[in-house]
């Protein structure tokens, strides 16, 4: 009778989340549709679609005969995000990674014209950002996985359509990991060359400073855009790769590692190939010639409507949202690393070929240089 009497009572109203969640409706899923409590220590955040309407998978899992849930369900078109099992509870969405994971479910419908969008994209990722700075889990796609990649599985989704890129650039523009280099020291860069790093980046460094060197790189077409907005400011294998092939093209020793010779050969490369976008900072309430070429480039884009060589909130808005699409800590200002985002950017959107030109090269002992154009 008390068993009886315990599955039938309703879930107890949560506790109000920590300030830095977003904003969260609570709908209980039927109490047949999860346990209580947890058997395993929270390491992994689990995406999935539902491939129904919102309606259909909120009724779902308020079915007790369904035996299904989720934690969250984000809604395809405000991004409104309704929570219908406890965190600290495990529901029934990805069967042997229940007890170690949260499920986070999107409303997806192609039969019914319904799409991912941006607005679901930003709210799911200001929700895994929140949950992995609770739980300290990291957020890196090892961590953050798609219910068709857990062991065992026989599910799809996310499929095709969803944008694992774009996704993590938001989430790697929000985390608490992301934001703690940017906190600790200002962009350490080339003298007199703010748009190049220092040398000294090595492999499986995390900060800002590769950042910056994988969209140089990005710029001089030896990676792909979209594989620098995905990656977290990690110097992986994909910027170890890309480098050795810059150093191939300065005939330096393919090594892979950024030192002071690439360095020097990258302010070269990238003096040889100016960028058309503004070089200076700049930031809200400047007004110059430098904000209207922003203003051009962002609008060129997609990102803002009109020029008007004023920097304000429209132009900080624009900036803040071509940042987080592009994995930047989104501050709104102009710098080093938007800078060299909106020329990568820029090429690829016109389609030029790469453009690193092939440089005239003396060697001199056993170290190449570059000899300008100039």
């Amino acid at each position: 009778m008390a068993l009886a009497f315990a599955l039938a009572a309703p879930s107890p109203a949560l506790a109000a989340p920590p300030p830095y969640y977003p904003p969260i409706e609570y709908v209980p899923a039927s109490r047949a549709n999860y346990d209580v409590g947890r058997t395993a220590a929270i390491t992994t955040i689990v995406i999935h679609e539902t491939d129904g309407t919102w309606l259909s998978a909120t009724n779902w899992f308020q079915n007790r005969n369904s035996r299904v849930s989720a934690h969250y369900l984000v809604r395809a078109w405000d991004g409104g995000i309704m929570q219908f099992v406890a965190e600290g509870d495990t529901a029934y969405h990805a069967r042997a990674a229940n007890p170690w994971s949260i499920g986070i479910e999107h409303e997806y419908d192609p039969r019914h014209a319904i799409p991912h969008t941006i607005a679901q994209y930003r709210s799911s990722a200001l929700l895994v950002c929140a949950i992995a700075r609770r739980y300290g889990i990291p957020t890196d796609r090892a961590h953050i996985v798609g219910h068709n990649e857990l062991r065992g599985t026989d599910h799809s989704d996310p499929g095709p359509t969803w944008n694992w890129n774009y996704y993590m650039s938001l989430v790697n523009a929000c985390s608490w990991q992301r934001a703690q280099p940017v906190a600790r020291a200002a962009l350490r860069t080339v003298a007199n060359q703010g748009y190049v790093p220092s040398a000294g980046l090595e492999f499986d460094d995390i900060s800002d400073e590769v950042l910056l060197l994988q969209w140089d790189l990005a710029y001089l077409g030896f990676v792909d855009p979209d594989e620098v907005a995905g990656g977290g400011s990690h110097f992986g294998p994909l910027t170890e790769e890309a480098v050795a092939k810059f150093q191939q093209s300065r005939i330096l020793p393919p090594t892979g590692s950024y030192d002071e010779l690439t360095a020097s050969a990258l302010v070269q490369a990238l003096l040889a190939a100016p960028a058309d976008v503004p070089v200076e900072d700049l930031e809200m309430e400047a007004e110059s010639d430098d904000v209207a070429r922003l203003q051009t480039v962002l609008q060129q884009l997609g990102y803002i409507d009109r020029v008007t060589g004023y920097y304000g909130e429209m132009t900080s808005d624009a900036v803040t949202t071509f940042q987080q699409d592009s994995g930047i800590y989104a501050t709104g200002t102009y710098e080093a690393i938007t800078r060299m985002a909106l020329a990568a950017r820029m090429h690829t959107t016109v389609a030029r070929e790469p453009v690193v030109e092939e440089l005239e090269m003396t060697r001199v002992g056993s170290i190449a240089f570059g000899v300008l154009p100039y």
